[in-house]
């Protein structure tokens, strides 16, 4: 398939449209034309009928010209079935050998005559009363073999032919303007999108147009643009907030070489150090797993074990209570053992990682309150905390901290297809609950 620019589209309608008009133009002129020179025969002929029907010497009728005191002929020599009666001037065609013929009486006996039975020869019959009263005159002229206005015909219809080319070579030229004249604007709003720095914000176009189409167009490159500022904002959280999430194991990793380094526990806590090592390593492949998840717009697969999420939330606790040795916040995990379900719980445990370290950040010497139940078809983990509360900018909650924000979490959740609910508690802090099914 042919694709088109715009310009050559709006050239191209404007020449069809004009190439119409032209030929339609044309055509009413040859009508017109054709309709002036029956004219001109009918008062040639029926200036000479008269003369015959007056008593005027027959012989002295131009040639191809006949009178006759009857309408017999008309059957006999043309083959007319459809004879006139009336006194009149009468439009005949018949074929070349005069075998076939018909009377003109309307325009739809000609649309017949020129697209269904093509006759060439064009007679002119008048019907008056003779100087015998009663007794009428019937003059036939073959219009064949006259030339009563052939040249002024066909001088007119070289002027005619002419006219139209005129007028179709200004149309060539009118649409070359008319295609400039509305491309203008959308060249103008090409050259601004191309000139225009990616990086300037709030740069928008939609003001320098008027309301109409183009304006339209530039609205939409003006809302499009901000969904994509919007999406790499989000993206550049989403990469920063990895960033954070992975400095929890490498940060154990570092601490358990530094243990292995140390002269006094060579040898003393060796296993246990290297097993924390072996965890450490093993959760940041499933970090990295899990984000190069999110980042496809992908779930995170469900273990193929279940998992109790009670013990998932005490381990996170001790394990970040671990990494903050001088902290005083007072965590109290409230939970029925076993909370058994099947889900993806690394991704839990990233949540869990982030809000309870992101609380060991914010709150300090406060209290952190961590509720794990089951609720009908759904299981509940509530955080509670007396801490500053939450940020007007939910990603600033993790800013400078081990975290991710909650931005990051309430991503990872939709992902898993979890809720995420925050609000205020009742002691001024955070309240910060996830949701999972059961």
């Amino acid at each position: 398939m042919i694709r088109l620019s715009i310009g050559t589209r709006i050239r191209l309608l404007v020449t069809c449209l004009t190439g119409l008009v032209t030929l339609l133009f044309a055509g009413i002129g040859w009508v017109i034309l054709l309709d002036a020179e029956d004219a001109l025969h009918d008062a040639y002929f029926v200036a000479a009928a008269k003369g015959v029907a007056d008593g005027g010497n027959p012989g002295l009728l131009p040639a191809g010209v006949s009178a006759h005191s009857d309408a017999d002929f008309l059957s006999s020599k043309m083959n007319l079935r459809d004879i006139p009666a009336a006194p009149g001037i009468y439009e005949i065609f018949a074929n070349d050998d005069l075998t076939q013929s018909i009377l003109v009486r309307g325009f739809g006996d000609r649309l017949r005559l020129w697209f269904v039975l093509g006759y060439e020869r064009e007679y002119r019959l008048w019907i008056g009363s003779g100087g015998t009263p009663g007794r009428p005159v019937f003059v036939l002229a073959d219009l064949s073999t006259q030339e009563v206005s052939e040249g002024a015909t066909d001088a007119a219809i070289h002027k005619l032919i002419f006219l139209s080319a005129g007028l179709f070579l200004v149309a060539l030229g009118v649409s070359e303007l008319i295609t400039r004249w509305t491309l203008k604007p959308l060249r103008r709003l090409t050259g601004r999108v191309v000139r225009e720095d990616a990086a300037t914000a709030g740069a928008r176009f939609h003001a320098d147009f008027p309301k109409d189409e183009i304006g339209q167009l530039a609205a939409a490159l003006d809302d499009y643009r901000s969904r994509l500022e919007e999406m790499l904002a989000r993206e550049r959280r989403f990469l920063s907030d990895c960033s954070h999430e992975l400095r929890t194991p490498i940060a154990t990793i570092t601490t358990a070489l530094d243990i292995l380094g140390t002269p006094a526990e060579k040898g003393a806590n060796h296993d246990h150090v290297r097993e924390r090592l072996r965890r450490s390593a093993h959760r940041m492949e499933r970090l990295i797993r899990t984000f190069l998840l999110l980042a496809r717009d992908r779930t995170p697969p469900v273990d193929p074990e279940v998992t109790d999420v009670g013990e998932l939330v005490h381990g996170v606790a001790e394990e970040i209570r671990a990494l903050n040795p001088r902290a005083s916040l007072a965590v109290n995990l409230v939970y029925p053992s076993p909370i058994m379900v099947r889900i993806n719980s690394e991704a839990l445990s990233i949540l869990c990682h982030n809000l309870i370290g992101n609380t060991y950040l914010h709150v300090g010497e406060g209290k952190l309150e961590i509720t794990v139940r089951r609720q009908d078809q759904s299981i509940s983990i509530v955080f509670t905390d007396d801490g500053p509360g939450l940020p007007e900018n939910p990603s600033s909650y993790a800013r400078g901290g081990n975290g991710i924000g909650l931005t990051l979490v309430e991503r990872v959740c939709k992902a898993c297809g979890w809720s995420f609910h925050k609000e205020s508690s009742s002691e001024g802090g955070a309240k910060l609950e996830i949701i999972l099914p059961a």
